[in-house]
């Protein structure tokens, strides 16, 4: 019952996407993820053709071997669990295809695992395009590789690599986990892999091998004992209460969804102040793009002062929020009140402890001159002090009364030390030369 009552829903989930809307090509282009699907499309759209051409035409083993592909990965999926990847039967099919046909059956029989996966577990489209792409572009890299090593020994050298160059390229994906926001520590990594994944890859192997040995002597019928096990043992661990692994797969896929929300939280967030940025622009009084103009040059002086990553951005956000507290106050009206109330406004945003000291502490003063504190030296945050030198080098260069850059340059070096921190006002020189003048900003990029 538990086997029927999954296929009901797979083919329920596939049903949805089949009768889902249609997008129309601007909402396509207009979505963030459509670079990466398609760059992803470009890369395995050639190996999907080359594949097809190539793979026997007429077989009923091949097709044969596709259907099991596809039977196996709805009874006995690919699922990951702390770190550990849980091998799918189908992976044997895999190598079945690899030892029989070569490299294009390998590439089909793994693009219907990823479609499969896709439907089995619909997310986003950039999601579903991963899943895809890697489930093709694997089986290519494995068998690229085991090619090689077949051409210069005996075919089961190069199933034996296929089967240890796939086990390396899902080692590699899951490395790739260990940075981001759902960052694994090294231990969960490891510990997942060895020696559990080794020996499950080398199985299935042996179980791949044997059974390309069996398919050739024409045996269709192997596939089918081998499939009605799994979905057995499937039904039961359901049953008895011990399939914990689907569990943990649905609660990673909520995960995937909540940072996919995060990041969309985080780029309206982003264009928020991008939008604050214009308003105090026009509530100053002042040219348009002055405060983008201050935001660019902190960012290329934070970046040459060893900022990066998400500091660089919260640097960015924090020039273009640095005079924020005009909008609290009366057109032309300036002074140490600005950027208390600056402050206050961005006190409570969480992650916002430097966007607020910016904010407060940009007409501080190396020397204690400055306001509203008089802070002096280490105590002014960098950030601030960073943000102090961009905007006075774009106050002298803007409006009506602007002067060359070389005569800005050279009124903030005589400040230096001074008013302005020595290493800012160095690195200001190399960030207003013409060479990095069109530096666009980092962005921090969410998964």
């Amino acid at each position: 019952m538990n086997v029927k009552r999954r296929g009901k829903n797979f083919w329920q989930r596939l049903r949805n996407h089949t009768s889902a809307q249609t997008p129309t090509y601007e909402d396509i282009m207009a979505d963030k993820e459509t670079p990466a699907m398609l760059v992803m499309l470009a890369a395995i759209i050639p190996v999907l053709l080359w594949a097809a051409i190539n793979a026997p035409h007429v077989s009923q083993t091949f097709a044969s071997l596709l259907a099991a592909a596809a039977l196996l990965e709805v009874v006995a999926p690919d699922s990951v669990r702390f770190g550990r990847r849980i091998v799918g039967a189908a992976f044997c099919v895999a190598v079945a295809g690899f030892a029989l046909y070569g490299a294009p059956v390998a590439i089909l029989i793994g693009c219907v695992r990823g479609i499969v996966r896709a439907l089995k577990a619909p997310t986003a489209r950039l999601a579903a395009a991963q899943a895809i792409s890697w489930a093709i572009l694997g089986p290519l890299f494995a068998a690229l590789l085991a090619i090689v090593v077949a051409k210069h020994s005996a075919p089961l050298a190069g199933t034996i690599v296929f089967v240890i160059a796939a086990f390396g390229l899902e080692l590699f994906a899951a490395l790739t986990r260990l940075t981001g926001p759902a960052a694994m520590s090294s231990d969960d990594i490891w510990h997942g892999f060895f020696p559990y994944s080794p020996l499950q890859f080398g199985g299935f192997g042996a179980v791949g091998y044997a059974l390309a040995g069996e398919l050739a002597a024409g045996r269709l019928g192997i596939l089918f004992f081998l499939a009605v096990p799994f979905a057995i043992a499937r039904a039961s661990l359901g049953s008895a209460g011990w399939g914990t692994e689907k569990y943990i797969a649905a609660l990673e896929r909520e995960n995937d969804s909540l940072l996919n929300r995060i990041g969309q939280f985080d780029r309206a967030n982003g264009d928020l102040i991008e939008a604050l940025a214009v308003a105090i622009d026009e509530q100053d009084g002042v040219d348009r793009g002055r405060t983008v103009r201050i935001a660019q040059l902190a960012t290329r002086i934070g970046c040459a002062l060893g900022i990066n990553g998400q500091n660089l951005e919260i640097l960015r956000r924090a020039a273009l929020l640095h005079d924020v507290g005009l909008l609290a106050l009366p057109p032309g009206e300036r002074g140490a009140a600005h950027c208390e109330l600056g402050a206050r406004l961005v006190a409570r945003w969480r992650d916002g402890r430097v966007i607020m000291q910016v904010i407060e502490q940009h007409h501080e003063r190396m020397d204690g001159s400055g306001f509203p504190k008089g802070l002096k030296g280490e105590n002014i945050v960098l950030e601030a002090r960073i943000v102090a030198v961009a905007e006075t080098f774009v106050n002298l260069t803007s409006g009506p009364t602007a002067v060359s850059t070389l005569d800005a340059l050279n009124d903030i070096t005589g400040r230096r030390g001074s008013e302005f921190d020595r290493q800012v006002v160095d690195t200001l020189a190399q960030a207003v030369e013409p060479r990095t003048a069109d530096v666009l900003p980092m962005t921090r990029r969410v998964r």
